[in-house]
């Protein structure tokens, strides 16, 4: 994969960014710096300039070409395998299921926040769902559990911040890989954190 010392610098930064922003245009099927033509070729900028174009096929995403700095791409096995496994999956998936699971955790959120403000307490009844399980509940907070194949996939946090009552919500490590689509989704992630923290939502 590190083809050149020299480049080592300049390879490592870019590798990340890239693996994100490819991730992210296979969920959305669009993107600032992405470009498509005749939905088969696709063009990928960085920084205002062509890096790569990719050929889209049914069954493998072919280099065709790198440009300056993302030349190193067109011969990265990892890369290539990247495009026609992970990314390529994502791509041509159907997101129905997890735009689903996205609003059913939302609603959950939501029955949360306008329980506690009527009634100022936290309790098992706030839950309508059999997809959430509660692994601790006490006055200052609860601990529950939001389930994707009858799989714990995310952690939603209740606890006091500054005397007030907050909740943030995290992604949880599973094989399941409709529950690994779900919390790498760019819907989930922005839902989660910002770029510098995990978001807080206060419910009073």
């Amino acid at each position: 994969m590190r083809k050149i010392v020299l480049l080592l610098g300049i390879f490592v930064p870019l590798m990340a960014d890239i693996y994100g922003e490819f991730n992210d245009f296979a969920y959305a099927k669009k993107g600032k710096n992405f470009q498509t033509s005749g939905a088969q070729i696709l063009s990928f900028f960085k920084d205002g300039k062509k890096c790569v174009d990719l050929l889209v096929e049914t069954e493998r995403v072919r280099v065709l070409e790198g440009f300056d700095a993302c030349q190193i791409l067109e011969n990265d096995k990892a890369f290539k395998d990247f495009l026609s496994g992970d990314f390529l999956a994502l791509y041509q998936s159907d997101l129905a299921n997890l735009n689903e699971s996205l609003e059913h955790l939302k609603q959950v959120m939501r029955d949360i926040m306008v329980h506690y403000k009527l009634h100022r307490r936290l309790e098992k009844n706030m839950i309508k769902t059999a997809r959430v399980e509660f692994l601790e509940l006490k006055d200052e907070g609860a601990h529950l559990l939001f389930k994707i194949n009858n799989q714990a996939c995310v952690g939603l946090e209740l606890f006091k911040d500054t005397g007030r009552m907050a909740m943030r919500i995290y992604g949880i490590e599973n094989l399941d890989k409709a529950c690994k689509f779900f919390t790498a989704s760019p819907s989930f992630k922005s839902l989660s954190y910002t770029d510098k923290a995990f978001r807080l939502y206060y419910l009073e």
